[in-house]
């Protein structure tokens, strides 16, 4: 094995380590903020930088492969979990199934992370470790919201199915370098979930269950955009 190869490896250890720790203190975390309001803040830019800065460079990457229906596949992802979302508002809030999709989400959302870091590590360690601490500390804040709406269940449970996830995704790397079609199509479905995941949360979103007109506007200029683009 070359020395870049196992640099690499060692680079993508430190990544999981550190994702991992953050799903591990994230309840004791908790009790160290002094200005939540302050730190929700943070965590809000840090995943919106994420989606602009990262995500959708990404899919942009990915049309040389997939071509232009990876945009297609991140909005259906957007969707799909919007209308969970909308199903499951109270009083169906508490419904396990709304709370079983969210955990298999993130937990291909952290395995995947890791999995495909071979691709995209930063050029310099020390750059590897900047862009390892922004991710954990999205993940802290992620954990904390669905600590705030899950409560003993996640910190019982929930957050060690999504440490398996960081574990299963370094395993992964070690056994084979990830085919880039599978990880376009995943990373584009996880991105749309992403996307709503980071919207939702950090902006205020209409409670007024108005999803079918809002699946109508989406599917008119999505149909448009198929018939014009076509006539072009």
């Amino acid at each position: 094995m070359s020395w870049d190869a196992l640099s690499n490896r060692w680079e993508i250890l430190l990544v999981a380590l550190i994702l991992g720790a953050a799903h591990v203190i994230a309840p004791r975390f908790r009790r160290l903020i002094r200005y939540p309001e302050r730190q929700q803040a943070f965590g809000g830019g840090l995943s919106v930088a994420y989606v602009f800065l990262h995500l959708i460079p990404s899919l942009d990457a990915s049309d040389s492969v997939v071509g232009p229906r990876i945009y297609f596949i991140a909005l259906l992802g957007f969707v799909v979990f919007y209308g969970l979302d909308i199903m499951f508002q109270p009083p169906n809030h508490t419904h396990p199934t709304k709370y079983h999709a969210y955990l298999a989400v993130f937990f291909v959302y952290d395995g995947l992370m890791v999995f495909t870091l071979g691709l995209q590590l930063p050029p310099t360690p020390i750059l590897t470790l900047v862009f390892a601490i922004s991710l954990a500390l999205d993940v802290l804040d992620t954990d904390l919201e669905l600590e705030d709406e899950y409560g003993s269940r996640f910190v019982k449970s929930g957050r060690w199915v999504l440490l398996a996830g960081v574990a299963v995704g370094y395993a992964l790397s070690l056994i084979r370098r990830p085919h880039l079609l599978e990880v376009d199509i995943l990373t584009a479905a996880l991105a749309g979930f992403m996307m709503f995941h980071t919207f939702k949360s950090q902006f205020p979103v209409s409670q007024n269950n108005k999803f079918r007109w809002f699946l109508a506007g989406l599917l008119t200029f999505a149909l448009l955009h198929v018939l014009l683009g076509a006539a072009d």
